[in-house]
């Protein structure tokens, strides 16, 4: 079992979809912010290590609670002092363990929490998995089976349940504001963090005692649109058959050669194409704002649900 020193200390905990991506690559373009999983993969890879293990609760519409959730592996090799370790899991928000964990193991780690209406997180969330290759339900489909559950989360529900419990964010960024204290805990509004990125960096950068001028300047979104390509080439990129794979491993036995190799030519497979986005309509419109009211309010006035100072 490997042991990893030191541990995260600057952890991004959600909501999804809030801005956590975007986020996480501009803090971690700082000299100060060391990010251990920038090299696996992706720009924007979530570790979950501390929901590792079998899932409290289902994590997407095709891991039900009980699937075994492992991190990916944290590269320290190029760890150089700095001051602040950063994670980005925005499903550490919801779990019960992560809070815990956080409270009573991590005293010195500090936590920034992202929100946005959550109306459009539910969409938002959608078009995400809509993105993929996997996910085959219509937008119609899924508002169905939300309408058929009476808006409410089913935990033995994994279709459903992520698109019904992400948005109710409420009740758990009071809990982690009041469990951690407001030294500890910032809130930002994925609204601060688009039209505002430079006060809120220079917030940050000043609660975290690292000052403003390492920031990197190049702040777009990370976030992709559309949808992936159907064309036959990038598909087969994204899902080589069987005699692909064996052929590869003939020709580069090495493991490590074959990523140098063929991850850069798969990477092609995962563009994407415009396309429109979802439209909820005002029948199921007006049953989500009902059924997400009250959370929807607690984003509205959010410095005067949790203490003013921690909100940027």
């Amino acid at each position: 079992m490997r042991a990893i020193e030191p541990r995260p200390n600057l952890l991004l905990v959600g909501a999804p979809k809030s801005g956590t991506t975007s986020l996480l690559m501009w803090l971690r373009g700082h000299p100060e912010i060391y990010h251990p999983w920038s090299r696996a993969g992706s720009n924007a890879v979530e570790s979950g290590f501390l929901i590792a293990g079998p899932s409290e609760f289902p994590v997407s519409p095709f891991k039900p609670r009980g699937t075994l959730l492992l991190p990916h592996e944290a590269d320290m090799d190029h760890y150089k002092g700095e001051r602040w370790i950063i994670d980005k899991s925005p499903q550490h928000l919801y779990s019960k363990k992560a809070l815990e964990t956080v409270r009573d193991l991590m005293p010195d780690a500090r936590v920034i929490i992202t929100l946005r209406d959550p109306v459009d997180l539910l969409v938002s969330l959608y078009s995400q998995m809509w993105k993929s290759d996997s996910y085959q339900t219509t937008f119609d489909e899924l508002l169905g089976m939300m309408k058929a559950q009476d808006w409410e989360p089913d935990i033995d529900k994994p279709e459903t349940w992520m698109f019904l419990a992400y948005p109710r964010y409420s009740s758990f960024v009071r809990e982690w504001a009041s469990e951690l204290g407001s030294d500890r805990v910032r809130v930002v509004r994925l609204s601060s963090i688009a039209d505002e990125p430079n006060s809120v960096l220079e917030s940050l950068g000043d609660w975290l005692g690292i000052g403003m001028s390492g920031m990197p300047r190049n702040r777009s979104s990370e976030n992709t649109t559309g949808k992936l390509s159907n064309s036959k080439f990038r598909r087969f990129l994204r899902k080589p058959p069987g005699w692909a794979f064996s052929t590869a491993r003939l020709l580069l036995p090495s493991r490590a050669i074959r990523r140098a190799v063929l991850d850069p030519i798969r990477r092609m497979g995962w563009k994407h194409t415009p396309a429109e986005k979802p439209q909820i309509g005002q029948v199921f419109g007006e049953d989500i704002r009902d059924a997400l009211r009250q959370d929807i309010e607690f984003y509205e006035g959010l410095a005067s649900e949790i203490p003013e100072r921690i909100v940027l």
